[in-house]
C-alpha cells in the first residue's frame, strides 16, 4: 500500500488521480469521492509508458494521522 493526495477526479467514473513525490501518476479506483484528501491505496499494477510510470491502485482507508 502508498499513500497519496487524490488531487483530481479521472477519466473514468468513480476514479481518483493524486501523484507521488516524483511525479508518478496514481490512479485511484473509488478515489473519485476522496477529492483532496490523502488516502491509502492498494496497489494493483504499474504501467512503464513512453511518458513515464503509471500506478493503478484500489482505494484502501484514509490516511493515518
Amino acid at each position: 500500500t502508498i499513500e497519496v493526495r487524490v488531487v483530481k477526479p479521472g477519466e473514468e467514473q468513480g476514479q481518483g488521480v493524486g501523484y507521488l513525490d516524483d511525479g508518478t501518476m496514481v490512479v485511484i479506483e473509488a478515489g473519485r469521492e476522496h477529492v483532496n484528501q490523502t488516502v491509502r491505496v492498494a496497489v494493483t499494477s504499474v504501467l512503464q509508458t513512453s511518458a513515464g510510470r503509471m500506478v493503478f491502485g484500489k482505494y484502501d482507508s484514509p490516511a493515518r494521522a
